[in-house]
């Protein structure tokens, strides 16, 4: 009768360690996943289109020359030329990521942070800066309505 028992328990055991590694396997992908998933970065999701300036912001420009907006996940330098001609370029110096400051007497835009400066098709044109500002769509409406597009 011992011979027959044998391979009933043998039998058993292996159906309770299967069930205990199933168990233990559960357990650590319900450990692990919210992990997971907290560690993987969200994906970029930028607006859908035009990103439209508030009213506070096209008072600003009309009254300082320049705003900075964000637009999406970035700060965007929108400013008014001497023509009146409306320009979009990154508000992040491309040296250290300080932000950038239009200064309509002088038509530049400057870093203060190393000095940098850039002409209004954000190409350097002195400091320490290594790359040109990116530029971005801008228009304004008949109602005066503005519209950056990164």
């Amino acid at each position: 009768m011992s011979h027959h028992a044998s391979p009933a328990r043998l039998s058993r055991r292996s159906v309770l360690n299967v069930l205990l590694s199933v168990g233990v396997l559960g357990w650590l992908a319900s450990v692990l996943y919210p992990v997971i998933r907290y560690l993987t970065p969200l994906p970029l999701v930028g607006p859908g289109g035009p990103v439209q300036l508030t009213r506070s912001e096209v008072t600003k420009i009309e009254r300082d020359k320049f705003a900075i907006v964000p637009v999406g996940r970035r700060r965007v330098l929108v400013l008014e030329d001497s023509e009146g001609e409306l320009r979009a370029l990154d508000a992040k110096c491309t040296h250290e990521g300080c932000t950038v400051k239009y200064m309509p007497r002088d038509s530049l835009i400057v870093c203060a942070c190393h000095n940098g400066r850039f002409d209004l098709q954000g190409r350097v044109v002195a400091g320490p800066p290594p790359k040109p500002l990116a530029t971005y769509a801008v228009q304004r409406d008949e109602e005066g309505v503005i519209k950056v597009t990164v």
